[in-house]
């Protein structure tokens, strides 16, 4: 009975543990994006009323 504890909760752990590293990673990424979409907002309403 541990022993098959054991290889379920390896099975499931390593996938949770990538995913976990994956949705960091892009929210990361998501964050970059949001702050280079807010300066070229920026600039573009400048652009506008020069």
């Amino acid at each position: 009975m541990a022993e098959t504890l054991l290889t379920a909760v390896s099975a499931v752990g390593f996938p949770i543990v990538v995913t976990f590293y994956l949705l960091t990673s892009f929210q990361k990424s998501m964050d970059r994006l949001t702050c280079q979409l807010g300066e070229l907002t920026h600039e573009l309403q400048r652009l506008k009323q020069a």
